[in-house]
């Protein structure tokens, strides 16, 4: 797909798009996250585990809110996910 000056229907719909991506991008605080998770309510989280008395910092994904306390939670490569 190109885009030229000639053609206002297609670098209306690219600006759109642009400015959609920018809304996601910011709504979720992250750089990189996939635009479907955003829209169904997870969210991205940088948090402190103690596992069998070590410490860590993790990326956690949860739909809603992460509240503090204990969670059962599976990893998937470096993240950590919860589910209510």
């Amino acid at each position: 797909m190109g885009i030229s000056y000639n053609e206002p229907e297609k670098l209306l719909g690219f600006s759109v798009f642009l400015l959609w991506m920018f809304a996601i991008t910011y709504k979720s605080g992250q750089i990189i996250m996939n635009p479907l998770l955003l829209m169904f309510g997870w969210r991205l989280y940088e948090a402190t585990i103690v596992i069998n008395g070590v410490t860590r910092e993790v990326r956690v994904l949860k739909q809603g809110l992460l509240v503090p306390g204990k969670q059962k939670a599976q990893t998937i490569q470096d993240f950590y996910i919860v589910r209510d």
